[in-house]
């Protein structure tokens, strides 16, 4: 198998500069072939909506989450320059979406791995410190190791979020019929049963009853799936992470009585077909992602099959629910644009009704009411903002009647950067440019977790001054 290593945004590089040499003895003298070639050609320049309709085993954030692509639907997981001719020299180019993805081919099977562009680690720190804030708040408390290989012992972190998820909107619910012999009927006749069963009659009636039940073969995967997570060193303690995830897993536990660990194989066969209910449209990535989980054994980059498979993340948005995590407790709003949730009209009521019939809204990424507008940006900016950024900003200022504002991002150290404010002409705002700066010194994942720690108290601190 060959095994490359990119980072997002790279701006377009040789796929023979990628090549990783550092796993297996096996993998030392493996080049770039025609047949590597074209498997990357089966993935490069197709839109990401496409390849997961297609490749259950890919799975891409925030869509796995809430069903909606949004910018990303439509591109690719990377463009790729060259021909079959001169494959040597092909060239890839991506974009915002960071993780890993396999391709299982004969003689041309490939691990790709995108790291952060902003990590300067082997094993990409940064990536898995914003993944265990934004899924699991005390992932790096456990026994939990970056560089053990094993990429989907995260989806067992990111279960936590869906499953909660899912059980705000209700337990699923379906409908079974049971078959009853008792005096109370409830449901239609079944006169061949009672024939059989209650003559001579004693008083009982033999009939079908239809009725909503929890035990069902959705709810029943949700319980294999969690005590498969039992079963991992630091299964119990995320299990028990904090009163909502606890919760809903009693929840789950409890009306799941029909559990048993040996029918597990029937359960992930039962929900083959994708769940598709008006109402509970939380509990389809839920059932996605518990089968990733139970089937993790055969989610691999050596799997025999012809397959796609992979676990990818937009780095934009996973930069921007890290922040959240972190300016939450300072009062800043969160709006989730894609729900069309926590918007500000633009526009008066009789004034945006005659503009735009659709209610026109704005959505900053962060905004503390009457006093801040923040936007955050995954992209080095240091003191370069362009001016399309520049004009938002001042537009949600002006809107929101706010005079300060700024943008903060993640500071890859290159330059001796440091939070600086501009002043509005005519002194009506001001706005700051704010970095986190990212550890490169870290040996290890703990070691970086402290250093990201003082960083955002520093960060911390900085907006107490503000305020």
């Amino acid at each position: 198998m060959l095994r490359l290593k990119t980072t997002d945004n790279n701006c377009s590089q040789k796929i023979s500069s990628l090549i990783k040499k550092d796993f297996l003895e096996s993998d030392a003298d493996e080049t770039f072939s025609a047949a590597h070639y074209s498997s990357l050609s089966r993935i490069a320049d197709v839109p990401v909506k496409e390849l997961t309709a297609k490749n259950p085993n890919l799975l891409v954030f925030p869509y796995e989450i809430d069903k909606s692509y949004g910018r990303i639907g439509g591109l690719p997981i990377f463009e790729m320059h060259g021909c079959a001719e001169s494959f040597s020299e092909a060239e890839i180019k991506t974009g915002n979406l960071m993780g890993f993805v396999g391709i299982s081919a004969d003689n041309g099977a490939i691990h790709l791995e995108i790291a952060s562009r902003f990590s300067k680690s082997e094993d990409d720190f940064f990536l898995h410190y914003m993944l265990g804030k934004v899924f699991c708040g005390n992932l790096f408390k456990l026994n939990y190791d970056a560089s053990s290989g094993n990429v989907f012992d995260l989806l067992c972190f990111m279960f936590l979020l869906v499953l909660k998820n899912a059980v705000r909107q209700g337990i699923f619910k379906t409908y079974r019929t049971f078959e009853r012999n008792d005096a109370n009927v409830k449901g239609s006749l079944n006169l061949s049963r009672h024939i059989r069963q209650n003559v001579p009659f004693g008083g009982k009636i033999a009939y079908n009853e239809r009725t909503q039940v929890f035990d069902n073969t959705l709810t029943e995967l949700v319980r294999h799936t969690i005590e498969f997570i039992r079963t991992k060193p630091f299964g119990k303690s995320i299990l028990n992470s904090d009163s909502e995830t606890k919760s809903a897993v009693s929840q789950i536990v409890e009306l799941t009585q029909n559990y048993s660990f040996h029918e597990r194989q029937k359960v992930i066969s039962e929900n083959a077909k994708p769940v598709c209910h008006p109402f509970f449209i939380k509990w389809k990535p839920l059932q996605k992602l518990c089968l990733a989980v139970l089937k993790h054994s055969k989610i691999n980059y050596h799997s025999n099959e012809t397959s796609v498979c992979g676990l990818l993340f937009d780095g934009a948005w996973l930069w921007e629910e890290y922040l959240n995590t972190i300016l939450r407790p300072l009062g800043f709003v969160h709006p989730e644009n894609k729900e069309h949730k926590g918007g500000l009209r633009m526009f008066k009521s009789d004034d945006e009704l005659a503009f735009d019939k659709d209610y026109r809204r704005i959505y900053p990424d962060f905004y503390k009411k009457g006093e801040y507008i923040l936007d955050a940006k995954y992209k080095p900016l240091q003191k370069n903002v362009c001016r399309e950024d520049l004009y938002q900003v001042v537009a949600y200022m002006h809107t929101m009647k706010i005079a300060r504002g700024g943008f903060i991002f993640p500071d890859d150290g290159r330059t001796d950067f440091e939070n600086c404010r501009y002043n509005l002409a005519n002194d009506t705002g001001t706005l700051d440019v704010i970095g986190v700066k990212i550890p490169h010194n870290a040996e290890n994942l703990q070691e970086f977790c402290s250093l990201m720690k003082n960083e955002e108290e520093r960060i911390l601190n900085y907006f107490y001054k503000i305020f």
